[in-house]
């Protein structure tokens, strides 16, 4: 039998996401065995555990709850009782699959004018996927209001040159989550996180190649606001740009 989107549910933290796409796969590591005669065998061995990826692209509707685990996962370190090996882990369930230990390992927003207010995030988990696949047709929730561009606002911040006008960006964020094997283990002890970055990529109206050796601080906002125009939502990033690109192409404009 053959079902369709509209059978399986996405639950973040028990929550349900307003998601337009979504994809779990799970994966073994292994290595294949070779004996010093052979150049084939059909003989594998694991080296290392059982884990998965959950990815999804979905609608922004206000406060966005997944930017709360860029600051609030594996801010505190590695040295934790065993009890707590886990900072913040991030349960999910997508059709029946679910897991318990997720970690949030990529986000991006796309801004595009006059367009839905989308994001995309990527959560890799170190374990099995338990359950299996349970149609759910049930009305999405009712009342919630999808943010559109059309409301945002972008206020930029440069030490020098200066933007008139933002066409178009990303927000993008990344992180580096390792898993911790004792031995006898195939489900991690513990977890490490690696760098996080997180960076802004921006089509502004006024071409230009001026950029010092030295980069130029720079801070850009993006606000977000319901249909009210009250501000529902923003993404900030504050840091050094780095490159400017000068393109076109015929029948378009110089961007």
């Amino acid at each position: 039998m053959f079902y369709s989107a509209d059978n399986a549910k996405l639950l973040i933290d028990g929550k349900e996401i307003l998601a337009s796409t979504a994809q779990i796969s799970l994966g073994a590591n292994l290595s294949p065995n070779y004996s010093i005669t052979q150049r084939h065998t059909n003989d594998y061995t694991a080296e290392g555990g059982v884990g998965g990826q959950l990815s999804f692209t979905y609608y922004l509707t206000g406060a966005d709850y997944f930017k709360t685990f860029i600051t609030g996962q594996g801010e505190t370190g590695i040295e934790r009782p065993t009890e707590d090996i886990y900072t913040n882990p991030i349960s999910g369930n997508f059709g029946g699959l679910n897991f318990e230990s997720g970690y949030l390992t990529s986000y991006s927003v796309n801004f595009s004018p006059n367009s839905p207010a989308s994001a995309n995030a990527t959560v890799n988990f170190f374990d099995y996927a338990r359950g299996s696949f349970a149609s759910n047709s049930t009305a999405p929730p009712e009342n919630t209001q999808m943010l559109n561009f059309s409301q945002a606002s972008v206020v930029g911040e440069f030490s020098s040159g200066t933007v008139d006008s933002f066409v178009a960006g990303t927000y993008n964020y990344a992180s580096e989550v390792f898993p911790v094997y004792l031995m006898g283990e195939t489900r991690p002890s513990t977890v490490s996180f690696g760098p996080k970055t997180v960076n802004m990529n921006f089509e502004i109206d006024n071409p230009t190649g001026y950029l010092p050796f030295s980069g130029a601080r720079s801070k850009i906002t993006v606000n977000l606001k319901n249909s009210a125009g009250s501000e529902v939502d923003s993404f900030e990033c504050s840091g050094v740009m780095n490159s400017r690109n000068l393109a076109t192409a015929v029948g378009d404009y110089i961007k």
